[in-house]
């Protein structure tokens, strides 16, 4: 018998090759009833970050048949294009099913666009999308999008077997799960072929469906764009090709058709295949563009196919990760796996899905074999190279090496041909290969659970066990024991165990099933071997160990604490075999878990050379498909088109593979490769980032020589779901930034380099950064270059902490039209190498012209307003808005922030909280505001509730609480400090001492609280007053005596008017003629003495205003003695004292609003006020904008600027003919809106829309309310 040893666990893919393979997902496949809809086609344009480009459902990209079409332009919004086309095929060899030719080879082929139906016949010959996933309303809405929910369709058809949301109507249907928005921008589709009939009666992908032609495939599709910096010229495609019908496809192949047109002219364009990069290369050999580049150069384009189809059963680690990358050791791969030699291709073809030469491999080519620097890549010897297997397998032994050197290929058991033990259903089963002297000692594969992980999985594969398993018998060792290499045959399955012995008795062993039905079939068994060799993202197994229990447990929707299937159940989830993503990192959502089989095949070609109209499918499939092709010699400039392909690989009924294309546009190769680079990183993080914050909304005012933009302050509840995955803190919302550009695509804003001399940054006007200890430079550069986190200090304009939500642009020039841009940036994670993200840019000019922007964007012209403009008001004294009720003696003023939100006659109230403020150990008590309520009284509707931006070192928020824009801003002067008001307090005898009020103070006994109230106080007749006995410090009691004074709080009585009321209190007599000591009971009276320096004190005893708890000591009052020649008060003086007073919850503003309005006060005036400009137009100005097109002169602009309301302008030529009649504000509803812009803007054409000519011109102006003017100006060539 064999050594056993003792191992770490590890992972594994099954034997013999006409065996089910280990871990393919044991779930009946029923074939679904999505079909196409060619009805429901539909173009839409992908503009996330800075690549533009069309975009169709039927898997074709750039091309739609549509005029406007968006040929990958970059930067958007400025009409520089460079890819014509990119199509996506799949094909297959397969065997004819039916009809007289059943038994026969046939090559069908599915392409997205270009090939009719030659037979006349209705039926589409090319991919078209599946019916459900638009909205049907109409064309208009486009292809179903992330950030458009007005895209979606009324529910998800292949999300109605959620029980818990059937069809997640409502939601959005994204990669990572439901409502997940992974991607800044994400499209999402289906596509199929089942119109595809030109096989009708020879070929039928689906037993259940005779209606249904081609292939019986199902696309799914993504194509998705990022901002982040590191990605943000970068756009991804996900293809998902699911063998949807009955019919296993052995020989499958995907293909990528490329079109160039660099800069725009395509006639001297270079495109090639850099074979050792795997990257397709478009450029314009002088670099130069079509009048959209101007004076720039022209870019370069690389388009990389990321992702390509695995193949799990050819015993070759395709795409090198579980062998010789140098992402082995991170994916827990079998790192010193064998590498495929050039002997191996001997007598293999490598097309034909089967081992030819015996070796075991399947399909082994020169593209698996070291190649300029590549390595190469390892294949399955089933023996454990890197020692980490389970613990008790068997080990390889001098005698096996002994045994292996008689064989071609030094397997064992050796010569399986030749062997009837060693084939199974008539064909050899290939076990160990390359066993050498080197792996003597090495455990090896033996299907067997030999660590018991059956009965309880281990600690280092804590999710790979199978409960249920067959066990190993006595009868069963006694079989092996006449076998020289201890051999089983377990005939069900068709599985043979290996060096089989009495120590495996009770172990289990591997049969092929699921037999605790998780999904997943015979895991646990030979883990540790071959790892990442022929792994899938179909096996329910997470193959390279990176699933999380703690962030990754969220069921089968991807949804976190959703209760569905396997939400929170302690083990992996996969999607792989559902229409559900499953839980993160396996499977379906962990893209390393495929074996890729990598580009295969590269053809070079003329453009429209490809007839691929009239070619034969067998033509095509040969000529593009088939491995081994590979055109890589550049080409010589000219118009070129390129196919790139992946095959061949087999697509069993059900089973779905992938291809990941990004394409990705930079200034030179080296831009583009360190693109291809990010976009790699971002593929091998399953398309996982720092996510942006929420973007903000900002709207825009346009003034005469100003802007005012005022956002909102939903950015700064963002939550990093990723960081947070990561165990980093997940609130890193960092501040805002404000662009401004004089074109769409922001390119004046574009002047920041990184360390290439690249524009990478855009500069901000303003930045508005949170207070919180980080400023400066990020300490994570991208390219050699920073982000500016800012100066972590307050500035004027900002609030406390350093934030501000409206910025005032004064630099404008009235005329020119501006795009602002607010964004929210992030912190991101220094530790874990992550650079700040910020939100995206999201303004797109359409093929007309026009212009759209996203929530953050906005679109200004500052003008003057029409001749006669009011300003907006809200109703005030001295620029203070009224009080109606309370006695503060705080204030409260305002601005205009946006006149079109404010109503006329609308009606607000202002009303506050307070509270009492704790003064500590040695300090008072005070009453000071806590917050303010704003309600619209015309709808009674609170506005803004209890807000505390009353403070000084607060905002005022631009929008309430429902997202709206109040139109005002409030500024609240509020007292700090509840004291005497001494400019209007006294007596009404001005000879009399002034009054002076303090908090009383007794030191170590209690402290006088500052009562926000006023008083009076009358001075009455001999003991006509009384005071109260009071306690007022730990050694003195004042007692209860008669007095000359009568002491009263005057209260708002809540009508305007005034509340009267007697308040108790303490005397203490310190001075006068009848002095005879503080505690005495005879009659006092009120008095100073400038000589003995002291004033009697009245010591208040009351409530707090608002009848807060019981009385208490509050405020002392005496008279300042040190007045020369001042009196004491005598019988009827009376003394006010009015306090300087908070906010408080007595106080109630109420305030009307004004709307902008104009006056026609001499209306000569205002007419004459109108001008021309420029007057003279000489070619052109600046008021004109960037030319929208590709062809032609652009925007010509002149400007009647100070016009008056509702006029006509009438232009004539010198002879006097009418040119063009047009109207201020026409079209514009609102009368605000109307009343802020004085401005006609003429675009040089008369009313038959044709160019005037150069001349002088007349232009007469009619106002109904004012009168009429005349002018004249001129246009020179």
């Amino acid at each position: 018998m064999m050594m056993r040893g003792f191992l770490l666990v590890g992972l594994i893919a099954l034997g013999g090759i006409q065996v089910q393979a280990q871990g393919v997902i044991d779930r009946n496949h029923v074939p679904s009833n999505e079909r196409v809809d060619p009805l429901e086609r539909r173009r839409d344009d992908i503009d996330g970050n800075n690549i533009r480009a069309t975009i169709t459902n039927w898997t074709q990209t750039a091309q739609s048949g549509t005029p406007g079409d968006f040929w990958y332009e970059w930067p958007k919004n400025t009409n520089r294009r460079y890819v014509a086309l990119t199509q996506f095929w799949v094909g297959a060899e397969t065997t004819a099913n039916d009809g007289p030719d059943a038994g026969e080879t046939v090559w069908i082929l599915d392409v997205s666009d270009f090939r009719g139906n030659n037979t006349g016949g209705s039926a589409s010959w090319t991919f078209e999308p599946v019916g459900g996933y638009v909205n049907p309303a109409g064309s208009e809405y486009g292809i179903a999008q992330s950030d458009e929910p007005s895209s979606w369709p009324p529910f998800w058809p292949d999300k109605l077997e959620d029980p818990g949301d059937p069809g997640w109507s409502g939601s959005w249907n994204g990669f990572f799960g439901r409502d997940i928005y992974n991607a800044d921008q994400e499209f999402f589709f289906k596509a199929g072929d089942d119109q595809y009939d030109r096989y009708r009666g020879t070929y039928s992908p689906d037993a259940t469906d005779p209606s249904r032609y081609g292939l019986g495939l199902v696309i799914e599709t993504r194509i998705m764009a990022w901002t982040q910096i590191l990605v943000d010229d970068i756009i991804f495609m996900i293809y998902g090709v699911k063998n949807d019908g009955t019919e296993d496809l052995d020989k499958v192949g995907t293909a990528i058709w490329l079109a160039d047109c660099v800069a725009g002219d395509c006639g001297d364009d270079i495109i090639f295949f850099d074979l050792l990069e795997d990257v397709a290369f478009m450029t314009d050999e002088d670099g130069i563009g079509d009048q959209n580049f101007g004076t720039d150069p022209a870019g370069t384009v690389g388009i990389a196919l990321l992702e390509t189809p695995g193949n799990a059963t050819d015993r070759i680690d395709n795409d090198g990760d579980g062998s010789v990358s140098d992402e082995c050791p991170a994916n827990n791969g079998e790192c010193n796996s064998p590498v495929v030699p050039e002997a191996f291709l001997v007598g293999e073809l490598p097309s034909n899905g089967i081992d030819d030469n015996g070796n075991g491999l399947i399909d082994e080519s020169s593209v698996h074999v070291p190649f300029g620097t590549q390595r190469g890549v390892g294949y399955a010897d089933y023996i454990d190279n890197d020692n980490d297997g389970e613990q008790g397998a068997p080990l390889v032994t001098q005698e096996m090496v002994l045994a292996a050197s008689s064989d071609q290929w030094l397997r064992w058991p050796p010569n399986p041909r030749n062997d009837p033990m060693q084939q199974v259903g008539g064909r050899p089963v290939v076990h160990l290969i390359n066993v050498t002297q080197e792996t003597v000692g090495l455990p090896f594969r033996d299907n067997i659970d030999n660590d018991d992980s059956h009965v309880q999985s281990s600690a280092t594969y804590p999710y790979l066990s199978e409960p249920g398993s067959p066990l190993v018998t006595q009868e069963m060792i006694n079989a092996a024991a006449s076998d020289p290499y201890g051999r089983y045959l377990i005939q069900e399955a068709g599985i043979l165990l290996y060096d089989l012995g009495p120590e495996d008795l009770g172990k289990a062993y591997a049969d092929g099933l699921d037999n605790d039905e998780d999904g997943a079939i015979d895991e646990g068994i030979d883990e540790g071997t071959d790892e990442m060799i022929d792994e899938s993202r179909a096996d329910g197994i997470d193959n390279d160990q990176d699933w999380i229990l703690l962030q990754n447990d969220t069921g089968l929707d991807g949804i976190e604490f959703s209760g569905d299937f396997g939400d929170g159940d302690g083990q992996p989830t996969s999607g792989a075999g559902t229409n559900f993503p499953g839980e993160k990192n396996i499977d379906v959502t962990d893209v390393s878990e495929s074996d890729q089989i990598g580009i295969t095949n590269v053809r070079l070609f003329g453009a429209n050379t490809l007839a691929i109209g009239s070619a034969s499918d067998r033509f095509m499939f040969f000529t593009y498909l088939i491995p081994g092709e590979f055109d890589t010699e550049q080409p010589d400039p000219g118009d070129n088109d390129l196919t790139v392909s992946s095959g061949l690989f087999p697509l069993k009924a059900g089973q779905t593979e992938r291809i990941s294309i990004s394409v990705q546009l930079g200034i030179g190769q080296e831009e583009v490769l360190a693109a291809r680079d990010n976009a790699l990183d971002a593929y091998q993080e399953d398309y996982q980032f720092a996510q942006a914050p929420i973007t903000p909304e900002v709207f825009a005012v346009e003034g005469d020589g100003r802007v005012t933009l005022y956002w909102d302050s939903k950015s700064e509840e963002s939550d990093d779901d990723f960081l947070r995955s990561l165990g980093l803190p997940s609130k890193d919302f960092e501040g805002y930034r404000v662009y401004r550009a004089t074109d769409p695509a922001f390119l004046d804003a574009l002047q920041i380099t990184d360390g290439r001399g690249n524009l990478t940054f855009r500069k901000p006007i303003a930045q508005f950064d949170l207070i919180d200890g980080i400023g400066g430079f990020h300490p994570v550069s991208i390219n050699g270059v920073s982000f500016y986190m800012g100066d972590d200090r307050v500035s004027p304009g900002e609030g406390s902490n350093g934030l501000a939500h409206s910025y005032v642009d004064s630099t404008v020039t009235n005329g020119v039209t501006y795009y602002y841009a607010v964004t929210a940036y992030d912190y991101g994670a220094a530790s874990a190498n992550i650079s700040p993200t910020e939100t995206p840019v999201r303004i797109r000019r359409l093929a007309d012209g026009t212009i759209e922007t996203g929530r953050n964007v906005v679109v200004a012209t500052p003008t003057t307003p029409v001749s006669g403009y009011q300003e907006a008001a809200l109703e005030n004294t001295n620029g203070y808005l009224p009080r109606v009720r309370g006695s503060t003696s705080s204030r409260i003023g305002y601005t205009i922030i946006d006149p079109r939100a404010i109503r006329e006659g609308a009606r607000y109230q202002i009303s506050f909280t307070d509270t009492l403020m704790s003064g500590g150990r040695f300090a008072q008590d005070t009453i000071t505001t806590s917050t303010f309520t704003l309600t619209d009284l015309d709808e009674n509707r609170i506005l803004i509730r209890d807000s505390d931006a009353w403070r000084v070192d607060s905002e005022f928020p631009a929008l309430d609480d429902y997202g709206t824009p109040i139109g005002f801003s409030l500024q609240f002067f509020g007292e700090s400090l509840v004291r005497i008001n001494s400019s209007v307090s006294g007596w009404d005898n001005d000879a009399v001492f002034p009054v002076v009020l303090d908090p009383y103070i007794s030191p170590g006994f209690t402290s006088g609280q500052r009562n926000p109230a006023d008083y009076q106080v009358e001075v009455v007749g001999p003991s006509e007053g009384r005071s109260t006995a009071l306690d007022v410090s730990f050694f003195r009691t004042l007692p209860e005596r008669p007095t000359n004074v009568r002491v009263y709080r005057l209260d708002p009585d809540g009508a305007g008017g005034t509340l009267k009321e007697e308040v108790d209190y303490a005397f203490w007599d310190l001075t006068g003629d009848d002095f005879v000591g503080a505690t005495a009971t005879t009659p006092a009276t009120f008095s100073a003495d400038r000589e003995r320096r002291e004033s009697d004190l009245i010591i208040i005893h009351e409530s707090l205003v608002g009848n807060r708890g019981a009385p208490q000591l509050t405020w002392r009052i005496g008279m300042n003695f040190t007045v020369e020649g001042g009196t004491n008060p005598s019988e009827g003086d009376v003394s006010t004292i009015i306090t300087r007073k908070p906010f408080l919850a007595s106080d109630v503003f109420e305030f009307m609003t004004f709307a902008p309005s104009t006056s026609t006060n001499n209306p000569d005036s205002l007419l004459s006020r109108i001008r021309v400009v420029p007057n003279p137009y000489v070619a052109t100005n600046r008021f004109e904008q960037l030319n929208a097109f590709s062809t032609g002169r652009g925007e010509r602009a002149i400007q009647f600027i100070n016009l008056p309301p509702e006029c006509t302008l009438r232009i004539f030529n010198v002879s006097g003919r009418l040119i063009r009649t047009l109207h201020l504000n026409e079209g514009v509803n609102d009368p605000a809106s109307a009343l802020m812009n004085g401005t006609i803007r003429w675009d040089l054409q008369s009313s038959d829309a044709l160019t005037v000519s150069y001349g002088v011109y007349l232009y007469h102006v009619e106002a109904p309310t004012l009168g009429e003017t005349t002018g004249t100006f001129a246009i020179i060539k």
